[in-house]
């Protein structure tokens, strides 16, 4: 029999998760929320919308307590629960945060928890696509050592790629996973910024990148950073450097500030490729100083 599941915060990340493993024969027992629609609405979702409630201390049903909440809230809600008897003997709670050990999770004067993390290395803008991209996703196992089989076993369960990460080296792992994705969306809007400044319509700007950014990311999967890296830097093309400089002279200091950082990473990445000699190399750099 597989351990019956408790979700506690049922966003984005928490009902794809919960829904997969449904699939997978986890027993759902309950979905809490403080919103009773948004309870009914996850549990739903899950498949099981019998299971969708408001009463926290339902968490005691359940062997594997999935606490799927914002970073901030992880210590004090597991806090909680300890101290009002609210989980089972020898629950395993959950989180899923990339920044924190599964450590968080026993802070503060109350009787200890069995404690585990799973990151998956994936973006949930919603549930749907969520749960459509977490197959193959690769996840982030740390915890208690005697549990990492069942974490493994859990990501297994998602269709997931497990792999043991230093509970002290997670802020790192977590900060390469922001650049990697948070910042990739914020370098597509600051690219149709300044597509913007051209006289193209900022939306339409971000609908015509749209099939440079899937091609790059698909030569990118193919031929890794060095072999993918094209443009003007990787060719050593200093006159067109200077003269996206000179074109954006007019335009707020923050983008050129990000072409001139960006600029000065994609030299490093062009020398490695090969194709910047240095005297061309040393020219670029010295147009992208601040």
């Amino acid at each position: 029999m597989k351990p019956k599941i408790v979700l506690i915060g049922p966003g984005r990340l928490g009902q794809a998760v919960t829904s997969l493993l449904a699939e997978a024969g986890y027993p759902v027992v309950a979905v809490i929320s403080r919103d009773p629609a948004r309870a009914v609405a996850a549990a739903r979702f899950v498949g099981h919308r019998a299971a969708g409630t408001c009463d926290l201390s339902r968490t005691k049903e359940g062997d594997l307590v999935l606490l799927a909440l914002p970073d901030d809230f992880l210590a004090d809600a597991a806090l909680l629960l300890r101290r009002n008897g609210w989980l089972a003997p020898n629950a395993v709670v959950v989180h899923f945060s990339g920044r924190h050990p599964a450590a968080i999770l026993n802070q503060g004067e109350a009787p200890r928890v069995r404690a585990l993390s799973l990151h998956p290395l994936q973006t949930f803008a919603d549930s749907v696509t969520g749960l459509r991209n977490l197959p193959g996703t690769p996840f982030s196992v740390e915890g208690e050592e005697a549990l990492i089989p069942l974490g493994e076993t859990l990501v297994d369960a998602l269709r997931g790629k497990p792999f043991r990460i230093d509970s002290a080296r997670k802020p790192l792992y977590h900060a390469a996973a922001c650049v990697a994705s948070n910042y990739l969306i914020t370098l597509a809007a600051t690219a149709a910024e300044i597509m913007a400044a051209s006289g193209i319509p900022e939306d339409e700007a971000l609908t015509m990148l749209l099939p440079l950014l899937k091609g790059t990311s698909r030569n990118l999967s193919t031929l890794g950073p060095e072999q993918a890296l094209t443009g003007p830097i990787a060719r050593g093309d200093v006159q067109t450097v200077a003269s996206h400089l000179d074109a954006m002279a007019e335009l707020p200091n923050e983008l050129r500030e990000i072409y001139r950082v960006m600029g000065r990473k994609t030299v490093g990445l062009a020398r490695q490729k090969g194709t910047l000699g240095e005297q061309q190399a040393e020219a670029i750099l010295e147009l992208l100083k601040s």
